[in-house]
């Protein structure tokens, strides 16, 4: 299956899974405000998502069987693009909550968001390859945006790519590499650089 995080019904956004095969669509989440940026747990039983019910953009945790859904962060930042760790243990995401947008860690049991960026005024949309040891994500340090990739041990931060409108980097299953979009093409870059 895969999501759809944009449905819209009677003016209200919603996220759906549809399945492939099928195309039968079940929407897991609606209502006011924002219901975005999902995203699978390792197992498949859960979704981290951006949800702005409360005014306010903050993560929660929906248990698929059940529906139950938790909320992970309260604050006046705006709190989205969640990405699970890859043993499920932990979320990191992207929040604006020191003044610039920079990407948080925090355990799924609602440990206190630590930022784990601090080198350029823009990083966003962390990935993490399934060694769970990095993250690629969209840095803007000088020279526009561009996909980097940064050592979770070390907090070291290297920029990959030489464009400067670069978008939604993703890893390959063996973690090699790093998809990303620049301008309306797609590119693909090792990270070694």
């Amino acid at each position: 299956p895969m999501l759809s995080p944009k449905g819209y019904r009677d003016k209200q956004m919603a996220v759906y899974i549809q399945d492939i095969r099928t195309g039968k669509r079940n929407r897991v989440s609606v209502g006011r405000g924002i219901h975005g940026a999902p995203a699978w747990s390792p197992d498949g039983t859960k979704m981290a998502l951006t949800i702005s019910a409360n005014g306010n953009p903050d993560l929660y945790i929906l248990e698929l069987r059940t529906g139950i859904l938790t909320r992970l962060t309260n604050d006046h930042a705006i709190d989205t693009e969640p990405e699970w760790s890859p043993d499920g243990q932990a979320i990191v995401f992207t929040s604006d909550r020191s003044g610039t947008p920079q990407i948080y860690r925090m355990s799924i049991n609602g440990s206190e968001p630590q930022r784990i960026t601090f080198k350029g005024s823009y990083n966003a949309r962390p990935r993490f390859p399934p060694d769970g040891r990095k993250l690629a994500l969209l840095h803007n340090g000088d020279g526009g945006y561009r996909i980097a990739v940064m050592e979770l041990e070390t907090g070291q931060i290297k920029v990959l790519s030489k464009t400067s409108l670069d978008e939604s980097p993703s890893f390959a299953p063996n973690g090699s590499m790093i998809l990303y979009g620049t301008g309306t093409s797609l590119a693909a870059v090792s990270i070694d650089g």
